[in-house]
C-alpha cells in the first residue's frame, strides 16, 4: 500500500496534482512516468533484496506485490487526490470490492448495502459471500430510514455507491457513517460516479473509499482498474 505524503500545507492545486502526484523521476530522464512491464526487479546483492522481501526498506521486487513503480504511482496519485493515507490499485473495481470485503468480514457477520449497485456488486454480496457464511442486507434508496433498523452487532461493513449506478441517486455519507459507526461498522464508499474531483468521502466519514478506475477515472475505455484508498 503506497501512503501519500504532501502535507496539506504543501498540497498543489486540484489539477496540478490531477497531473503530477505519485510521478516518479525517471532515472533516463523521461518527463513522464514510464510504464514498467517487468513481472521482477534486480537487486545489487542478496541483503538489498531482503531489506526489501524483510521491510526494511521501499523497493520494486514483484509486480504482483504491487511492488512496481508504475503501480506506486498510480496509488501515490489516487491516495493524494482522495485525501487518503494510503492506497492500492486493483485489476478491477469488482477486485477491489472483493479484497476490500474479505479483509474486514468474515464467516458469521454481516453488511448492509444501501441503494442501487454495479451488478457484479450484487452477485458478490448476494451470491458469493453468502456461500463463505457472510451475509447482507439490501436497501433500497427510498429504504434509507430503516438503516438503524437493520444494523446488528455483527454489521461489520455499510457500504454505499453515491451518486448510485446508473440512478444516480445520492446518500448523505456523512449521516450514514455516524450511523454505522453508532455499531462499530465500517463505511464503504463506492465513489466511482463522482470521481475525487467531485467528492471526497473520507472528508464526509467514510472508511475506505473504492473505484472502478475503469469508468471516470480511466475515462477513455482503454483499461480495467480498480482502487481502494483509506
Amino acid at each position: 500500500m503506497t501512503e501519500a505524503n504532501p502535507t496539506p500545507e504543501r498540497r498543489a492545486g486540484l489539477s496540478t496534482r490531477c497531473v503530477h502526484a505519485g510521478d516518479v523521476r525517471d532515472p533516463q530522464g523521461a518527463i513522464h512516468t514510464p510504464l514498467y512491464g517487468h513481472s521482477t526487479f534486480a537487486f545489487d546483492s542478496t541483503a538489498d533484496l531482503l531489506d526489501v522481501v524483510e521491510g526494511r526498506s521501499e523497493g520494486n521486487l514483484y509486480t504482483r506485490y504491487g511492488l512496481n513503480p508504475t503501480i506506486r504511482s498510480v496509488e501515490h496519485k489516487l491516495a493524494d487526490l482522495e485525501d487518503a493515507e494510503a492506497a492500492l490499485a486493483f485489476g478491477s473495481g469488482m477486485a477491489a470490492e472483493a479484497a476490500t470485503f474479505l479483509s474486514h468480514i468474515k464467516t458469521g457477520e454481516h453488511i448492509v448495502c444501501l441503494g442501487d449497485v454495479y451488478g457484479g456488486t450484487f452477485e458478490l454480496l448476494g451470491e458469493n459471500l453468502p456461500q463463505l457464511g457472510i451475509d447482507t442486507t439490501f436497501l433500497t434508496a427510498s429504504e434509507v430510514d430503516q438503516i438503524p433498523s437493520v444494523l446488528t452487532d455483527r454489521t461489520r461493513i455499510v457500504f454505499f455507491e453515491t451518486p448510485t449506478n446508473p440512478t444516480l441517486d445520492v446518500f448523505d455519507i456523512a449521516a450514514m457513517s455516524q450511523q454505522a459507526h453508532a455499531v462499530g461498522a465500517l463505511v464503504v464508499v463506492d465513489n466511482t460516479f463522482a470521481t475525487p474531483v467531485n467528492q471526497n468521502p473520507l472528508h464526509h466519514g467514510a472508511d475506505l473509499v473504492i473505484h472502478s478506475a475503469t469508468k471516470y477515472l480511466g475515462g477513455h475505455s482503454d483499461l480495467t482498474a480498480g482502487a481502494c484508498g483509506r
